[in-house]
């Protein structure tokens, strides 16, 4: 009964609703995208040119579409004053935790320029109730566990850093200008659609096929959600009026070794090979514990986590043997 009632309020807050997203076609934006469309919104889309729209090709009649580099403040102007949209999910980044200085550069142009123009034309078209940054658990580093909103971030990467930056500009564009943007901070993410080279997706690939999986001794822990759980975080936080101004971490709240998941993922495939655990050194600067607190998103948005992680690699695991059969 009391999820029915949430999710009538969703629909009765976002149907019919003109929302922009930004990175659409990525993987946690494809997720959020398909559940704005179940929802009723009227969707925008911005999507990187020249990516592929696997991930939403079954939805592409439902939204707009529009390929936009978000550095290029022009073509973004245009659009958002085409689109006027009341809500703004802005997923849209350069993605990459490597400790390399070579990224610094593309990071300062996707993630802080790319942002400042979404936010600039946004300001000078239309007067949005709600815009949803992105930012990442990785700002918070090597900082204390668990890591709090009040807690000063500790970025260990150019990916990392370019996030800070971006969250320090929208606070002070809510303080001064009183713009309606909150910061949501997901913690590792995984499931169905997510085929980049994180630990969950390349170790499932690995398992399935067959193959080695050298790794260190996986003492290390780290805060595992499974998409949908982070995606109805969004939704909540952009319905939520006291969430504007806030910054908010979406995580279980519980730290999972990886030497633990990683077994756990071998034993849910049934792979005849086993992990070669110890096999590779830690990475420098390695973070050894890493998860966050909850206590702000189920006091502010009402939300937590409803899918466990053996419930959640299940479904991720299922979703694999698709895709995997496909390829």
């Amino acid at each position: 009964m009391v999820q029915d009632f949430i999710e009538s309020q969703m629909i009765k807050q976002l149907k019919n609703t003109p929302v922009l997203i930004t990175g659409a076609n990525g993987f946690i934006g494809s997720h959020l995208t398909k559940r704005l469309v179940v929802l009723g919104a009227k969707v925008s889309a911005f999507v990187e040119p020249g990516t592929s729209l696997w991930r939403i090709q079954d939805i592409k009649n439902k939204i707009k579409v529009y390929p936009v580099d978000i550095t290029k403040f022009k073509n973004v102007d245009v659009l958002i004053k085409k689109i006027k949209p009341i809500k703004v999910y802005h997923l849209a980044a350069h993605v990459n935790v490597n400790r390399s200085l070579d990224l610094l550069s593309r990071m300062v142009d996707i993630n802080i320029k790319g942002t400042t123009n979404v936010l600039n034309a946004l300001e000078n078209t239309c007067k949005v109730d709600c815009f949803i940054n992105t930012g990442t658990g990785e700002e918070y580093g090597d900082g204390d566990v668990p890591f709090l909103e009040s807690q000063r971030e500790n970025p260990v990467s150019p990916y990392s850093a370019s996030k800070v930056c971006t969250t320090y500009l929208c606070q002070m564009l809510h303080k001064i200008y009183n713009m309606p943007i909150i910061t949501l901070r997901p913690f590792l993410t995984y499931g169905p659609y997510q085929t980049n080279d994180m630990l969950i997706p390349l170790l499932i690939r690995k398992c399935l096929l067959g193959k080695e999986f050298e790794m260190t001794k996986g003492e290390q822990t780290r805060d595992f959600n499974y998409v949908s759980d982070i995606v109805e975080g969004y939704i909540k936080a952009s319905i939520t009026q006291r969430a504007i101004g806030e910054i908010i971490n979406l995580g279980s709240g519980r730290e999972y070794k990886i030497k633990d998941v990683v077994n756990l993922i071998f034993d849910l495939t049934k792979s005849k090979v086993k992990p070669k655990i110890g096999k590779l050194a830690y990475r420098q600067g390695e973070t050894m514990n890493f998860y966050c607190s909850n206590r702000k998103a189920q006091k502010i948005l009402k939300w937590k986590p409803k899918i466990s992680l053996n419930k959640g690699l299940c479904r991720t695991i299922g979703w694999y043997k698709g895709y995997i059969n496909k390829e």
